[in-house]
């Protein structure tokens, strides 16, 4: 397949050549620089192109050319852009470059001199653009149905320098008019393209610019998105020049330095049912000398490993039995790994699915090719592949190691290390290849064992998650399918303390074979860490680096660069990525609302990914407040987007939690009724009930619940007795209520008022009115109509209007609980939200007085 490459200098520039390639991939050069390779097909014809953004100026162009052409070893280079218009051109038209003038080299004397330096484009690309210039075909490129003007082409000189020229009385302008009557345009880069591209013969180059200004009003007509639209024509011209070039013979040089393709056998061999150890089968197809001996070499190295080996020729197998089998390659086939036992054999046959021929594509290097019909006979030649949703039954491990997306040579050493346990070199020793002899769902692979990163153990210190987890069985249930089939951005809201962190650990536990068992891929980011930047550009620089991808300091200064390939990187590969506290980054007032993010690139990053035609990886999102803006964002894409709110844990997981820790719940414990009282007052809250819990089981109680509720059992009887008196006699409203469940201990005091204290007092801070009715709605003891509340108001002065908007401030927070009783929709506040409202109500009088 010959190769192209493609320079540009600006994001604008990039974002338009990049539309028109498929498969794409990133790279890294040895020396930092960022390529991301893809596939142009047209006329019947396959383009293999690299592209890079190699910022503004003629030196950093040659550069950087020079570096691609050595590294992707092109047949053609070109240069695609946008420039200013000298004369004859219209804001939209195309030039392909004849020549170009360095404008810049001369002697400097009293007078400027000029001293003519001179590139030229490749002869048979500027014939190849004459031809096309007289054609309309081009405009078919565009992605607009419609051409934003009436473009046209020349094929004409143009100047190169160092300057950015946006006045026609300038003394430069008049100077390239004065000494290079015939450019029609001037721009940046060209040259220093032209001249890597003249050390290096083998290599045609063109340089192509859409006009995007004609000097004079070129910051309005950049404002008015001109060079969006000359990039646009520029960049569909130049990929009309390579679907027209005649690339037999580019194709031939080409295909002769690339590394060897992926063997993909189109049969499958009968496996005996006692072989022991068990057998490899090996197909090869490809006609090349040297691929057929890497493959004997293979058997060779197989064989002296004891894995017993055969070699057929794809065309005269028969397609009898069942082959399981994963081959891949690196650096011209270094080495190619094949997989097959009986133990799955027999696994993979008795599943029910088999005789539906149910399957999908399987992305990465895999391909399952049963033969057997639902009896586990042989009948005929059914090739499936399957997704980690349709194959529950395939374990985890295995689909960890080969349902892989072979984008880098990093991704290949990985997945080598994961199925060899040895780093891969130049040569890689394939006899260490381990033979396979799986007995369980959880080792396929010995080289994967139980405790693992591709097992479903937790290999991380997570934030949150520990062994006394517990319950929330049915989210994971709902969540977890979600997340693998469309969902995007996953909110998991409610009050501090809930288990938000926590459930989103699991859930990652739990998808753990989704991301491939690669822990790398998941990443918790805390914005509670004050340490740390959690404006959008750092946070994305830091994942980006941690991702492996370069990032200079230039690169940091521009955000929407750094949008636009993180954005990428998490579309093109699978991150689960959790974001925790993000009410910490959203601010609010009156008049836009109280939830919306401090810095607007977030609003930016979440609607890209939400409105990106796919994207392999998700968010999840855990925070106290809903953040308004995502709702507002997400109305057109549903299905790429869901909010969790939390609540506490149920009376049977309050009782397992207890268990968890040490507690004994059995039936014939005296502790067990008052373990349910507790569990009952504070609403299932698993921070409040897991400190009560480690009160209990340490000194002084050693385990005696019957002590501690001695001790403290008061107020949790203060909670019941006001509920009992609301429901049987009508006193539904106490100021004088003691609940005390945020703070009768030094650790509630610790662990729970203090993140209690830290909402109440943002919510005092940005909500005021918002603050001063939660606190004077918690005299009441049960659920009441949203009237009661706003009444409370009316005393501050306060319109409807501005009730409504506190109200629904407390419901952004998840400050207010809202029930359906007798056919009524009512407000209540949890009891542990309603202690810590108490007080600050009795310091709201306090301070009126």
């Amino acid at each position: 397949m010959p190769c192209a490459v493609i320079l540009t200098a600006i994001p604008v520039e990039y974002i338009a050549v990049r539309a028109h390639l498929s498969d794409l991939r990133e790279e890294m050069h040895p020396q930092g620089t960022i390529y991301e390779r893809g596939k142009f097909f047209a006329n019947g014809k396959s383009w293999e192109v690299g592209i890079v953004e190699v910022g503004a100026g003629n030196a950093g162009a040659a550069v950087e050319a020079e570096r691609a052409i050595a590294y992707f070893n092109p047949s053609v280079i070109l240069f695609v852009g946008v420039a200013g218009g000298i004369k004859d051109v219209a804001i939209g038209d195309v030039v392909a470059a004849t020549k170009v003038y360095g404008y810049e080299s001369g002697k400097a004397k009293q007078k400027f001199q000029p001293r003519p330096d001179l590139g030229l484009s490749t002869y048979r690309l500027i014939q190849r653009a004459k031809a096309e210039s007289k054609k309309s075909d081009w405009l078919q490129r565009l992605t607009s149905a419609v051409p934003d003007s009436n473009p046209r082409v020349f094929v004409a000189p143009i100047a190169a320098g160092e300057k950015v020229i946006a006045s026609s009385k300038s003394d430069v302008f008049k100077f390239i008019q004065l000494n290079y009557g015939d450019a029609i345009a001037v721009e940046m880069e060209g040259r220093g393209l032209l001249q890597a591209a003249h050390a290096n013969h083998q290599v045609s180059a063109l340089v192509i610019r859409g006009i995007s200004d004609l000097i004079d009003g070129k910051s309005e007509a950049d404002a008015g998105g001109s060079q969006e639209m000359a990039v646009r024509n520029a960049s569909a011209f130049a990929f009309e020049i390579l679907a027209k070039l005649q690339i037999e013979e580019a194709g031939k040089a080409s295909s002769q330095q690339s590394t060897l393709p992926l063997v993909l056998p189109k049969s499958a061999q009968t496996m005996s049912s006692d072989s022991t150890p068990p057998k490899v089968f090996i197909s090869y197809s490809h006609d090349s000398q040297e691929h057929k001996d890497r493959i004997l070499e293979l058997a060779d190295r197989f064989r002296e490993d004891g894995i017993d080996c055969n070699i057929d020729q794809y065309e005269d197998s028969p397609a009898e039995g069942w082959q399981r089998w994963m081959l891949n390659q690196v650096e011209a086939a270094d080495f190619v790994l094949v997989v097959c036992t009986e133990q799955y054999d027999r696994r993979f046959r008795g599943h029910e699915e088999v005789g539906k021929g149910k399957g999908v594509t399987w992305e990465g290097g895999v391909i399952i090719q049963e033969l057997y019909d639902a009896q586990g006979k042989n009948s005929k030649f059914i090739p499936v592949t399957f997704t980690p949703q349709d194959t529950d039954f395939i374990p985890s491990p295995l689909r960890a190691a080969t349902n892989y997306r072979l984008n880098s040579t990093d991704e290949y050493e990985r997945l080598y290390r994961r199925l060899t346990n040895q780093p891969r070199t130049r040569k890689p020793d394939l006899g260490k290849l381990q033979t396979l002899a799986p007995r369980d769902r959880k080792q396929v692979f010995p080289a994967i064992s139980d405790d693992s990163p591709a097992s479903n153990s937790r290999p991380l210190n997570f934030f949150a998650l520990d062994d006394t987890w517990v319950g929330r069985e049915s989210l994971i249930q709902d969540l977890s399918p979600r997340i693998r089939s469309s969902c995007r951005l996953l909110i998991l809201v409610g009050i501090t303390g809930i288990g938000k962190t926590a459930l989103g650990e699991r859930l990652a536990v739990e998808l753990s074979d989704w991301f491939e068992g690669d822990w790398s891929k998941f990443h918790e980011e805390n914005f509670e860490n004050e340490q740390q930047s959690n404006d959008f550009a750092s946070v994305a620089a830091r994942w980006l680096e941690k991702w492996g991808e370069l990032i200079t300091p230039e690169d940091r200064k521009d955000t929407q660069r750094l949008l636009y390939r993180l954005v990428r990187h998490l579309k093109e590969n699978r991150y689960l990525v959790q974001l925790d506290s993000l009410e910490n980054i959203l601010q609010g007032n009156e008049e836009e609302g109280w939830s919306d993010f401090k810095d607007e690139w977030w609003v930016q990053f979440f609607e890209s990914l939400l409105v990106a035609d796919s994207c392999e990886s998700c968010i999840i999102l855990t925070s106290q407040d809903l953040p308004a803006q995502i709702p507002t964002l997400g109305t057109r894409y549903q299905n790429f987007w869901y909010c969790q709110p939390l609540s506490g844990l149920e009376e049977p997981e309050r009782l397992r939690l207890f268990d968890k820790t040490g507690l004994d719940v059995g039936t014939e414990s005296t502790g067990k009724p008052y373990l349910e009282r507790i569990g009952c007052a504070y609403e299932g809250h698993p921070l409040a009930l897991r400190v009560i819990a480690g009160e209990i089981i340490n000194q002084p109680f050693d385990g005696n619940v019957l002590a501690y509720w001695n001790q403290h059992g008061r107020e949790v009887e203060e909670v019941e007795k006001a509920i009992e008196e609301a429901k049987t006699k009508g006193i539904t409203a106490s100021a004088d209520d003691k609940f005390n469940l945020h703070r009768y201990t030094r650790n509630l005091r610790r662990n729970v008022r203090v993140r209690l204290e830290k909402t109440f007092n943002r919510l005092q801070k940005d909500v005021r009115y918002g603050y001063i009715l939660l606190c004077e709605a918690s005299v009441y003891r049960c659920p009441v109509p949203e009237d009661f509340w706003l009444s409370h108001l009316e005393d501050w002065d306060r319109d409807e209007d501005e009730q409504q908007v506190a109200l629904d401030a407390l419901r952004d927070r998840f400050l207010v609980e809202e029930v359906v009783e007798s056919d009524r929709c009512l407000l209540r506040q949890h009891n542990l939200i309603r202690s810590v409202s108490l007080e600050h109500l009795k310091q709201l009088d306090d301070n009126d007085e």
